[in-house]
Parts: structure tokens; sequence; C-alpha cells
């Protein structure tokens, strides 16, 4: 009886032991569920205004600097004329205040040069030295408004150049967000670019595996048609999200896990943002036998 009992007991053991090691050892491989993504450069407009024109459509590819959109530039370009126009004429006006300046100059020295051979009065000197002081400062209110003039114009200058919207990067236009013939405000969308040659796979690593990951570390990565590709890990989160399964095994108190991120060549063209992706990550066994962890 006792030894009837023993044997149940070291049978029970064993089954523990063995239900112990299947759920807590590693697997050679383990697949990880991610999506093909990449950064998106959201195009704006810097002013407001209506949206007169839009070259592109989704999916189209377009190079760095090329035309996606227009502005009406109606105000714009009325801006420009006027701080042209006001240039001109604040330009026209300094050079008859310079002018002017000069007259007084020469007048000023001749009764300076009568008044100390007493060949005129002083009131007359006083006079033309007034007249010379207060051309200097005509001139130089004419200069500024000059100057002023210029500045608003390059500023309306560039006000217009705002009205024509270019792509910031050579890339695919992955959302086109605005319409033509709609208002638009400053930091609104109007096209999302990616860059087709800068993709890669972020995928959430479990806690218990995340160590093993390194930086430059190759892996492989399925795509859906079961094509294999070689990518490098370029990014490993820091910190911790908690996983939506829970443990049904109980073995751990919360499942945490982290996110990596491997670049994936794309010379081809023929990975696509939002794809399914399965990250390959080998996974070394515990050594350990199932009698250790009794």
């Amino acid at each position: 009886m006792k030894r009837t009992i023993f044997i149940l007991l070291l049978l029970l053991a064993l089954a523990a032991g063995v239900i112990y090691y299947l759920l807590n050892k590693r697997p050679s491989e383990l697949s990880l569920t991610g999506t093909v993504t990449t950064d998106e450069v959201i195009v704006s407009s810097e002013i407001q205004g209506r949206l007169q024109q839009l070259t592109v459509k989704e999916d189209d590819t377009v190079t760095n600097g090329e035309l996606l959109g227009v502005i009406q530039p109606q105000e714009q370009q009325a801006d420009v004329a006027y701080f042209a126009s006001s240039e001109q004429q604040y330009s026209a006006q300094s050079a008859q205040a310079k002018a002017d300046l000069e007259n007084a100059l020469l007048n000023f020295k001749r009764e300076e040069d009568l008044f100390h051979q007493d060949a005129e009065s002083k009131q007359a000197y006083d006079s033309a030295r007034t007249a010379y002081d207060a051309a200097k400062a005509r001139l130089d209110a004419a200069s500024r408004q000059a100057q002023a003039a210029t500045a608003q114009k390059q500023k309306a200058s560039v006000q217009l150049g705002y009205t024509k919207i270019r792509a910031p990067i050579g890339g695919i236009v992955d959302t086109r967000a605005a319409l033509q013939g709609e208002v638009v405000n400053p930091g609104q969308a109007i096209v999302t670019l990616i860059n087709p040659d800068d993709l890669w796979v972020r995928a959430d690593v479990e806690e218990s595996y995340i160590d093993s990951i390194q930086f430059g570390q190759k892996l492989q990565v399925q795509l859906p048609s079961g094509e294999i590709r070689e990518g490098e890990v370029f990014f490993k989160g820091v910190e911790a999200d908690y996983a939506t399964q829970r443990d049904v095994s109980r073995t751990k108190r919360d499942i945490k896990t982290f996110a990596i991120k491997v670049s994936l060549p794309n010379s081809d063209r023929r990975l696509f943002t939002g794809m399914t992706a399965t990250v390959l990550l080998p996974s070394t066994n515990n050594k350990k036998s199932w009698f250790a962890r009794l």
C-alpha cells in the first residue's frame, strides 16, 4: 500500500514537472507579429488661403522640391506690388532729400566762410546751419522709410512664395488630406509623404525575451507572401507596455512588452506601409532541467 502511494506521488511529481517545463521552456524560435511602417511627413500650408490647385494624388511619386499645390496668390501678389511701389516712392524721396542735403551743405559752407570774414550776419549763418541740419534729418527719415518699404516688399515676396506648396522630401503620397478648392489653414495637413526606402517592422517583444535582442542584431522577417528578408534592429524601447492579452498560465504577475523596430530593404518597392510581417526571433532554450525548477 505504501509502495503504491509512493509510486502515485512520484507520478504526480513527474507530471507536475513536465507541465511546468512545457509551460516555461523557451521555444527555439519566436514569431512576433508586426507591422511595416515608417515616418510620415505632413505637408501643410504656412498661410491661410484657398487651395487653387492640387497637382498630386495618393500613390504618386514626388521628388524633393516638386510642386504639390498652389494657394490662391492674388492677395500676396497685390502686397508685393504695393510695397514695390512704396519702395520706389521712398527711394525717389530719399534721392531728392540727398540732393537737398548737398545743396544745403554748399549753402552752409558759403555762409560759414562769409560769417568768419564778417561779411555775413550771425542770423544768416544760423539759418544756413539750421537748414543743413534739417536736410540731414529729412534724408535720414526718407532712407529709413525706403528701407522699411524694402523690408515689407521682401516679406510680401516670402508670403507669395508660401502660396506654392512643395515637397520637402522625395517619396510617395500616402494620404491626400485636402481637396482642391478647400480653404486651408497654417499647419493643416494637405498631403502626407512617406519614404519607401526607409521602411521598418515594428513588433512587441515580451519582457522575457527583450534582453536577448541587441542593437544592430540581424533578424529574419517573413512577409505575407512567405518571402524572408533580413533586417537590422535599430530601436529597442526603454519603457514597457502592458500586453492586451493576460498571462493565462499565471506564471507571471503581468505580461509586459517592449517595442522593437527592424529596418527592411525595399529596393524592389514590394513593401508597403500597413503590411503584416512576422519577425523571427531566435531564442535560447533554458538548459536547466525541470528537476531544478521544482
